[in-house]
């Protein structure tokens, strides 16, 4: 495994109730079949409560550059950690996702990698129900011959489609198709995070 990538999971920043879960995350390991490195560009969409953030921002503050992007108002958090904690996250750039004009984008052919963890049953089935034109966003921010490392609940190919919407689990082959259909080619699959 990369030096950098452990060194930032090893992070004391980080919170510990977070560091509980990487048993079950495997975040360096997921991290470096991706092929994330520090001096990167990475987007994080969604992130949330920073989970995957914690480990991003001391990994790229001081060669790369981590975008959090996410509907504006869901970033208020991560924005106030990086206010309160500027030497971890000062370097880290606010962008909205989807794009609506109100706020800076992440921009075009500027991303060496996309992360996305466990958001696309959202986009599926969320209020915007749009994971096709994601996707396309997605296509649109990455560098030629960018990445995109999608990690997503599972849901058993033989298991009924029409579960994808109530479960909050999508089938592999799904997620792999609005990926084709936006333009991407599948490179590689991990079993490190099933569980």
């Amino acid at each position: 495994l990369d030096a950098a990538i452990v060194a930032a999971v090893a992070a004391p920043s980080r919170t510990p109730a977070n560091v509980v879960r990487d048993a079950y995350r495997h975040p360096a390991e997921t991290l470096a079949f991706f092929g994330v490195a520090a001096n990167q560009t990475i987007v994080e969409l969604f992130p949330g409560g920073g989970w995957y953030s914690e480990i991003l921002a001391p990994l790229t503050k001081d060669k790369g550059t981590l975008y959090a992007a996410s509907p504006w108002g869901r970033l208020a958090g991560l924005q106030k950690k990086a206010a309160e904690q500027a030497d971890i996250y000062g370097q880290v750039k606010f962008a909205e996702f989807p794009a609506t004009g109100a706020n800076p984008p992440v921009p075009a052919d500027s991303a060496d990698i996309v992360l996305t963890f466990r958001n696309v049953h959202n986009w599926r089935f969320g209020p915007s129900n749009n994971a096709a034109k994601a996707f396309e966003d997605i296509y649109a921010m990455l560098k030629p011959g960018g990445v995109l490392g999608v990690v997503e609940h599972r849901l058993s190919e033989d298991a009924d489609s029409a579960l994808e919407q109530s479960s909050g689990y999508m089938k592999e082959s799904s997620v792999i198709a609005f990926a084709i259909a936006a333009g991407f080619k599948l490179e590689g699959r991990s079993e490190v995070n099933a569980n």
